[in-house]
C-alpha cells in the first residue's frame, strides 16, 4: 500500500497512507521512515527509479545493514555516474541507523538499571537417564540447571549438577556440584570475578570440597558467533575426605579458567568451560565440553564430555575421571 502511494507521486495520498501505516504498525515506524527516505532519494532530480536503486531502497527498508552495504556496492558498480548520490544515501542511512541503535541501547540500559534482583534471569534445565539389564544391571540419572542474569555493570551465573548411578547393586557414580559466579565489568572486555563452588564425590573419596576464588578476567573474543574469556586469581580450597580415604586439608591455591562458546550454525552450538586449581598438595582440573543441537522451540539435545583430574587422589582412585552424557535441555 505504501509502495503504491509512493509510485503515484501524490503527496496527499502518500501522507494519508503513511499516517495510517504508522498508526496501525507503531513498531515498524523505523522501517516506514527508511522506506520514505529511500524513495525520496531515488526520485531526486525527477529521475525514474531503476531496478538497482529500487533494490537499494528495499534493502534500506528492511534495516538489514549487511544487505544494504552489499546492495549499495552493487548499485555504485552498476551506476557509476550516480555513485556520489548513492554514497550520500548510504551515508544518511548509516547515520540514521547509528542514532536508532544508540537509542535502543539507551532504552536497554535503562531497563537493566531498573530491573529487580530476581528479574532478567535466563536459564536451562537438563535431564538424562540410562538403564541396562542382563549381565550388568545398572540405572543412572543426570539432572542439571544453569541460570544467568545480565545486569547493567555486572552479571551473575549459577550452575548445579547431580549425577547418580548404581551398577549391580552398588553405587558407581555419585557426584554433585553447585557453583555461583558474579562478574563485574571493569572495561569493555575486562572484568573482575568471584567464584564459590561446592562439590561432593564419594567415589573419588571426598564428602565435601569447597573452593572460593576472586580475580580478574578478560574477554579475548566477544561477538555474536564466538566468545572466549579467560580468568585467573588466588583461591582457597577445603577438602573433607570420607573416613579412611584421606586426611582433611585446607590450603591457599590459585585458579585459572576459561569459558568458550561457538555458534556453529543457527541450530548447533559448541561450548567448553574449564578451570584448574593449583595447590601445594594437589592440582585439580575440571573441564566440560558440550555440543548442543536445537530440536524445536526451547528444546535441545546435548552431548557432553566432562573430565576431572586430580594429581594426588586418595589411594585406589584413578587420576582421571570422565563422564559422557546425552541429555535433553529445555531453555527458559
Amino acid at each position: 500500500m505504501i509502495a503504491a502511494a509512493i509510485d503515484s507521486g501524490e503527496k496527499r495520498d502518500i501522507d494519508t497512507v503513511v499516517s495510517l501505516a504508522k498508526a496501525t504498525n507503531p513498531r515498524s515506524i523505523g522501517d516506514i521512515e527508511a522506506m520514505l527516505a529511500a524513495a525520496k532519494a531515488i526520485r531526486e532530480g525527477g529521475e525514474q527509479p531503476d531496478p538497482v536503486r529500487q533494490m537499494l531502497a528495499a534493502a534500506m527498508a528492511s534495516q538489514k545493514d549487511g544487505d544494504v552495504e552489499a546492495v549499495g556496492k552493487l548499485a555504485k558498480a552498476t551506476l557509476p555516474d550516480q555513485a556520489a548520490k548513492i554514497e550520500a544515501l548510504l551515508a544518511q542511512y548509516r547515520a540514521d541507523r547509528a542514532r536508532e541503535k544508540a537509542a535502543e541501547a539507551a532504552v536497554a540500559r535503562a531497563k537493566l538499571a531498573q530491573a529487580k534482583l530476581w528479574q532478567n534471569w535466563k536459564g536451562e534445565g537438563q535431564i538424562g537417564a540410562s538403564i541396562s539389564t542382563g549381565n550388568t544391571k545398572s540405572s543412572g540419572l543426570s539432572v542439571g540447571v544453569a541460570l544467568a542474569r545480565k545486569g547493567l555493570d555486572w552479571d551473575q551465573r549459577f550452575r548445579a549438577q547431580a549425577d547418580y548411578q548404581r551398577t549391580n547393586g552398588r553405587t558407581s557414580v555419585e557426584r554433585y556440584l553447585v557453583e555461583y559466579e558474579p562478574q563485574i565489568e571493569v572495561s569493555e572486555r575486562a572484568f573482575a570475578y568471584g567464584l564459590g563452588r561446592w562439590e561432593r564425590d564419594r567415589i573419588l573419596g571426598f564428602g565435601e570440597r569447597w573452593n572460593a576464588s576472586a580475580g580478574l578476567g578478560y574477554k579475548l573474543i566477544a561477538d555474536k558467533k564466538m566468545a572466549l574469556s579467560v580468568k585467573a586469581g588466588p583461591a582457597w580450597r577445603d577438602t573433607d575426605y570420607i573416613p579412611g580415604r584421606g586426611i582433611d586439608d585446607s590450603e591457599v591455591t590459585g585458579l585459572a579458567g576459561l569459558d568458550f562458546g561457538w555458534q556453529l550454525s543457527p541450530t548447533l552450538r559448541l561450548t567448553q568451560v574449564a578451570s584448574t586449581i593449583v595447590g601445594g598438595r594437589n592440582t585439580s582440573t575440571s573441564a566440560l565440553t558440550a555440543l548442543n543441537a536445537k530440536l524445536t522451540g526451547a528444546l535441545s539435545a546435548r552431548f557432553s564430555y566432562s573430565a576431572e583430574i586430580d594429581t594426588d587422589p586418595p589411594p585406589g582412585v584413578e587420576t582421571v575421571d570422565t563422564m559422557t552424557r546425552f541429555t535433553l535441555v529445555y531453555g527458559f
